[in-house]
């Protein structure tokens, strides 16, 4: 009787395991994800300024989730990415900052945080990975197209930043969810 129990179980909790996707660094963000930890971070930034960048470099940080993270940029000074998760793209110039393919997309990060809403870019990306026992995160080999939602830190210097990596949403279409 005892063994029948234990196996109902386990049979149970594998066919539940298999049903039901655990909450994982594999699951997508979405673009109201993005919107809200965007805003989330700025408000962060507002209140602590500069020292509060070093909580953008970890990947342990309650800015880096899902699929995604917020990135820091630094415009006025020209330089991109102040505070990443990703040490491979820490401290770039804005002037320089490519996407995957070679397009420059550092000054369209810049005029899109610098829009009252901020706003969205799309460009190509690598998906950020995290390997077992790894102490930070990594960038899978391939691309992916990645649309990034910029805005602007009220009195600091700062613009912050996070995207969804999706294949169809269009800019006009996500920055439409800005007005809502």
């Amino acid at each position: 009787m005892m063994i029948r129990r234990l196996t109902i179980a386990f049979t149970l909790a594998a066919v539940l395991a298999w049903l039901v996707p655990p909450a994982v660094a594999g699951e997508a963000a979405t673009p109201q994800d993005v919107i809200a930890k965007v805003k989330e971070a700025a408000d962060f930034l507002e209140k602590n300024g500069e020292s509060g960048l070093k909580t953008f470099d970890s990947m342990d940080s309650p800015f880096v989730w899902k699929d995604t993270y917020v990135f820091v940029n630094h415009c006025a000074a020209g330089l991109a990415d102040v505070a990443h998760p990703v040490p491979a793209t820490k401290e770039s110039k804005v002037a320089a900052l490519k996407d995957a393919t070679g397009r420059v997309i550092g000054p369209e990060l810049c005029a899109a945080a610098a829009r009252p809403d901020g706003g969205w870019v799309e460009y190509m990306w690598w998906k950020p990975v995290k390997a077992e026992g790894a102490k930070h995160l990594d960038y899978a080999k391939k691309m992916s197209r990645k649309v990034s939602y910029m805005l602007s830190v009220k009195g600091q210097p700062f613009e912050v930043g996070a995207g969804v990596y999706n294949d169809t949403a269009t800019v006009e279409e996500l920055d439409a969810l800005l007005k809502q």
